[in-house]
């Protein structure tokens, strides 16, 4: 499952409900202060089955009694196994939350009060039923009683009348009419219960590292990665570890039974009422684990840099871990990754949180107030938290693409961090994303080995590689901020289509050139830029063979042949684009570019924007 939303009230100084939503990466900037903490440490408070709300945790303020916690999930699992014989799901139970015009969530509510365990719920949305709060809070009798009283006995097969899915299905369809309603169901009973045991498994595991933590032995920043580690390895073995409680219970329960039976024999009147009641679980989450250094020195002694770099290199890990494997879905939280950190230990760990919120069973939440952090990162993932007045609750506000506001809210984000462009900068290389980015950067070593003198655009001060859909808020910056001010734009966009078609950037092209300025711009005469990437460096960078043609859909044909082949990960096509543009760029030299590119189409490219800085 992944966290669509998460909703905050009563927590510190949320004394206003506030709600924001989640992608794969999302990113909490704003100064010192401003409540992004809070909201990081609620999510911590949630995700603890057995978390408990601390003294100080509660708002002050005099109308909040107590705490309420709201996540949402998407890509929740669409089978529900009640008992060996009974399966649902969580759309045929009713127990979703559905907004107009929106796909369903699991919305789940808790309920935190002092000292107490927290109270939890599924809000859902139901229809309306008189005297009922929802049919799968009612007991297996009640439940039967009502079919029968609306007459639906004889819809439900005689096979499948000692379950209470197939009653509440005919129930739910019997009032398919009635208005829907929201309703809360409580997770601790009956059929609710079982439902929810089902769910739990799937809940995404969430991993907090916090940047102001002290260090003690058996502190969490002192005992990550490998508590972490340890943790995850758990969290991905949770069917399995279920299987072995489940065989241990049947076990148990069998043997009572047959004691039972024999104490019947000898005391018929001791074994009346008699049932078996298996209660706990064992507690898989109690590994000590540590890290020692040279000369046996306990890690979470080594300074804080020391520390958070070894961090660094375990997120590095599992971005790669992950995009090989699969397991149960993980939300990373890291709390201003850029702490004690040189600045291209920073860029590395930013690089590997992409990956990470790329790889698909993994989600990414950061908050930052650097600008240098903050301008790297997907304008997309940010949101912006500012304090308000003493008896107002932190205001988030969310970049939408395509929402009038959007261009404000990144314009106030770009303020309130200093955001700017670089004064030294005097052209633009406009390309369509970041794939393009990827590609004119990589490709550096294999264009220097046949025009000696082009710019590296990875480095110089001078140019700035801007993705048209202005992806990281430094190139929305740049787009926005210099248009104005002289700085020469050199436009590379991908024809995207065969030499007969029409390009969709052409009508683009043709107005940048027909303009009264220094700007140009240019189509590629292949289909796009992984075709300029020979069938060697792919082979090298993803483990797959393909033929590649000027028109071919390249990343589509390696996607297919990682598919056929154990040498290399199942890629999909856009993860086979990243990883064109990242890897397989970056081992072309000059003698691949100039095989698969024999009109040095690229080196013209690169050289045409050097010839404009001249």
């Amino acid at each position: 499952m992944k966290l669509a939303s998460f909703e905050i009230y009563g927590f510190r100084g949320y004394r206003q409900k506030r709600s924001v939503s989640f992608s794969e990466l999302t990113t909490f900037v704003g100064k010192n202060d401003a409540g992004k903490s809070s909201l990081m440490d609620a999510m911590e408070l949630f995700f603890d089955a057995a978390g408990k709300l601390e003294k100080d945790d509660l708002c002050v303020a005099d109308d909040v009694a107590q705490v309420e916690l709201v996540a949402e999930f998407s890509d929740f699992p669409e089978e529900i196994v009640l008992d060996a014989t009974s399966t649902t799901s969580l759309s045929g139970e009713r127990l979703l939350y559905v907004r107009d015009g929106y796909d369903p969530l699991l919305r789940i509510i808790k309920r935190y009060s002092q000292g107490k365990a927290a109270e939890v719920f599924i809000q859902a949305m139901a229809p309306q039923i008189d005297g009922v709060e929802h049919p799968i809070l009612l007991k297996q009798d009640d439940l039967r009683n009502l079919g029968r009283q609306l007459g639906l006995e004889d819809a439900i097969p005689r096979a499948d009348r000692t379950k209470n899915p197939p009653w509440r299905a005919a129930i739910f369809d019997h009032f398919l009419a009635a208005p829907i309603v929201e309703v809360e169901v409580p997770i601790t009973k009956d059929d609710a219960k079982r439902v929810w045991d089902q769910i739990k498994p799937h809940i995404p595991y969430f991993c907090l590292f916090k940047v102001d933590r002290a260090s003690s032995d058996q502190d969490h920043e002192a005992k990550n990665p490998l508590a972490a580690a340890a943790k995850i390895a758990i969290a991905e073995r949770e069917a399995e570890i279920a299987k072995i409680v489940e065989g241990v219970e049947e076990r148990a329960t069998d043997l009572v039974l047959r004691t039972l039976e024999k104490l019947k024999e000898m005391a018929p009147e001791l074994a009346v009422g008699l049932t078996p009641d298996i209660a706990g679980q064992p507690k898989w989450d109690g590994f000590k684990t540590t890290l020692k250094t040279e000369g046996n020195i306990p890690f979470n002694k080594r300074g804080s840099g020391t520390k958070r770099l070894v961090l660094l290199n375990f997120f590095r890990a599992e971005a790669e871990r992950r995009s090989e494997e699969d397991g149960r879905g993980i939300i990373y939280a890291f709390e201003e990754p850029e702490s004690s950190q040189h600045p291209e230990n920073q860029r590395l760990l930013l690089d590997s949180f992409k990956k990470l919120s790329q790889s698909g069973n993994s989600q990414v939440v950061l908050t930052t107030h650097s600008p240098l952090v903050a301008q790297s990162l997907p304008v997309a993932s940010l949101k912006l938290v500012r304090k308000q007045a003493a008896d107002q609750a932190p205001i988030i506000e969310e970049v939408v693409e395509g929402e009038p506001n959007a261009d404000n809210i990144l314009e106030s984000i770009a303020s309130e961090l200093g955001v700017l462009p670089d004064s030294r900068l005097i052209a633009l290389v406009m390309v369509e994303g970041p794939n393009d980015v990827n590609f004119f950067r990589n490709i550096y070593g294999a264009v220097a080995g046949i025009a000696p003198d082009v710019i590296d655009l990875g480095v110089s001060p001078n140019v700035a590689i801007v993705p048209m859909g202005g992806s990281d808020l430094k190139h929305w910056v740049s787009k926005r901020y210099l248009k104005g001010t002289g700085c020469v734009e050199y436009h590379v966009y991908d024809r995207d289509c065969g030499p007969d078609d029409q390009p969709g950037y052409g009508a683009h092209v043709a107005m940048v050139n027909d303009a009264e300025d220094s700007n140009s711009a240019r189509l590629t005469t292949k289909r796009e830029t992984e075709n300029y990437l020979h069938p060697t460096a792919i082979r090298d960078a993803l483990g797959v063979e393909v033929e590649i043609s000027d028109f071919a859909d390249v990343p589509l044909l390696v996607s297919l042949a990682s598919k056929q082949t154990e040498l290399a990960p199942d890629m999909g096509i856009g993860t086979a684009k990243r990883l064109l543009n990242e890897r397989a760029a970056q081992l072309m030299d000059a003698a691949m570019l100039r095989e698969i590119d024999p009109d040095d189409e690229v080196v013209r490219k690169r050289c045409a924007v050097h010839t404009g800085l001249a």
